[in-house]
């Protein structure tokens, strides 16, 4: 499946940009489509007006202006009002005057329930900014062959025989994070999403460039960081809890709190090194959200819980989106948690940056590579 263009180039050096009123409603509210046309007279183009809900063309399911009137029109706006929540492919076709097809424009847009979660806008441009990274690149020297014992290391490192392979896990990347903005991250396994994530928390220096982060962080980045693992649960959310910025008054309030939102009551007294992983990501999730941060990173930490968890940890972040006062920074290799959730989404393949935009877009690029 290839994925959408929002704008077309035609053949005279004109082009044609699909505008939309919003890309995330719900069900029930009126979008107004509009096909901006550039460096041409629009009055020298017909178009056809397309929906269809999820990409499926069963009856039902999809409508255009050629279905209703059975031809092309001179009209350059269109209102759609959708009738049942998901994701939608807004397109128009686009003909000379004369009826020769020049190409089309698409872009998706996500409805909500009539009470359900709405995504938040994209924000604009000048909206203050939580994150911001500047040409960061994170350069990582892997020695070159492998030795038994730090015995042979060293003799190699005396007669400076020890080499490096230079490994580049991001190489370039820049991008801005509005505050309240849900901002994802995707890309396939190694592309060096995880390594962005740690050095926006301060767990890594980059080896160039920089970031800027305004606000407090409450990092959710590698299982059992933060943790003692000899500790019990109870002394870890104090030890975790501290770490974060919590003062001891503060987790003695909401300790309770903590414990009920990890569904862990009977398990205080325990050490943690006898917690499974989702066990510990239960913990982890109800320290880092018992308050509002001004930024809450979440790295593939919903994956390890059961799909109740998941989906209670899911409603919890959706809560703090709409707050309006939480940048929350998502990595997720399941695109569609990414496309409920976030605004605008950054895609780093290979330490690389291959797209930034409006989340269905960059998601639906996404989704083609592995059909590429």
């Amino acid at each position: 499946m290839a994925y959408v263009q929002d704008t077309l180039k035609l053949d005279n050096g004109g082009s044609v940009f699909l505008g939309l009123s919003s890309t995330s409603i719900r069900v029930g509210d009126k979008l107004k489509v509009t096909p901006h046309f550039r460096g041409v007279a629009k009055e020298d183009f017909l178009c056809n007006y397309v929906w269809n809900l999820d990409g499926s063309w069963e009856k039902g399911d999809f409508d255009s202006t050629i279905e209703r009137v059975g031809h092309t029109v001179p009209e350059y706006t269109w209102e759609f009002v959708p009738e049942r929540p998901g994701r939608y492919r807004i397109a128009v076709d686009i003909e000379d005057s004369h009826g020769r097809f020049k190409g089309n424009v698409e872009r998706w847009i996500i409805v909500a329930g009539k009470y359900g979660f709405l995504r938040p806008p994209v924000p604009p441009a000048d909206a203050p900014t939580a994150v911001l990274a500047d040409d960061v690149s994170m350069i990582f020297n892997i020695a070159s062959e492998q030795f038994n014992s730090l015995k042979e290391y060293f003799i190699a490192a005396a007669k400076h025989e020890l080499t490096f392979k230079e490994f580049r896990a991001l190489d370039h990347i820049s991008f801005e994070v509005k505050r309240g903005e849900a901002f994802g991250l995707v890309g396939t396994n190694g592309s060096g999403k995880s390594t962005m994530l740690k050095i926006i928390a301060g767990v890594l220096e980059p080896s160039a460039g920089k970031v800027n982060v305004h606000g407090t962080i409450a990092p959710l980045i590698e299982l059992g960081a933060g943790f003692d693992m000899e500790l019990t649960a109870k002394e870890n959310i104090y030890l975790n809890g501290a770490l974060l910025g919590y003062r001891k008054d503060f987790i003695d309030e909401h300790f309770q709190d903590i414990v009920d939102f990890a569904e862990l009551d009977g398990f205080m007294d325990m050490p943690l090194k006898n917690y499974s992983s989702g066990m510990v990501a239960r913990i982890a999730f109800a320290i880092a959200t018992v308050t509002e941060p001004d930024i809450l990173i979440v790295d593939e930490t919903l994956s390890v819980g059961d799909f109740l968890f998941q989906q209670k940890c899911e409603r919890r972040i959706k809560e703090l989106v709409e707050s309006d006062n939480v940048t929350v920074l998502l990595v997720s290799h399941d695109i569609s948690l990414v496309e409920r959730i976030c605004d605008r989404v950054c895609w780093i393949e290979k330490g690389h940056m291959r797209m930034i935009g409006e989340t269905d877009e960059v998601c639906e690029a996404y989704r083609s590579l592995d059909q590429d």
